[in-house]
Parts: structure tokens; C-alpha cells; sequence
């Protein structure tokens, strides 16, 4: 399969255009995680982890851009 990406050509557009390409990816993996063979605590226990790993990996993404 062969995806042409046509890029936004100001930054503004390009902000829209990550934000729109993060959701995406936020939704696909709530979905795959809502269709696992597991009960809901195991769920909410692995969407909580996922969270956690974003959320320390954009701090210290933070703390390398200083």
C-alpha cells in the first residue's frame, strides 16, 4: 500500500495536521485495547500505563529541549 502525504506548508497547519495524526493514533490504540480477551481492570490498568509512559516521555522531552 502507498500513502502520499501532501504536508501543510505553514506551521499553523502543520500543528492542525499533528494533532489530527495523534488522535488517530490515541483512538486506534483505545480501540485495540477496548477488543482484548481481558476483563475491564486489566483495560483501564494498561490505557493507565500507556498514559503514564506519554506523560513521562513528554516531560523528559521537556527537560532535553532546556
Amino acid at each position: 500500500m502507498k500513502i502520499i502525504v501532501h504536508y501543510p506548508e505553514t506551521p499553523e497547519k502543520q500543528a492542525q495536521f499533528d494533532a489530527r495524526v495523534a488522535k488517530f493514533h490515541a483512538e486506534y490504540v483505545a480501540q485495540y485495547i477496548e477488543k482484548l480477551n481481558c476483563p475491564t481492570d486489566q483495560k483501564l490498568k494498561l490505557l493507565d500505563a500507556v498514559a503514564q509512559t506519554i506523560l513521562e516521555e513528554s516531560e523528559e522531552k521537556g527537560k532535553n529541549d532546556i
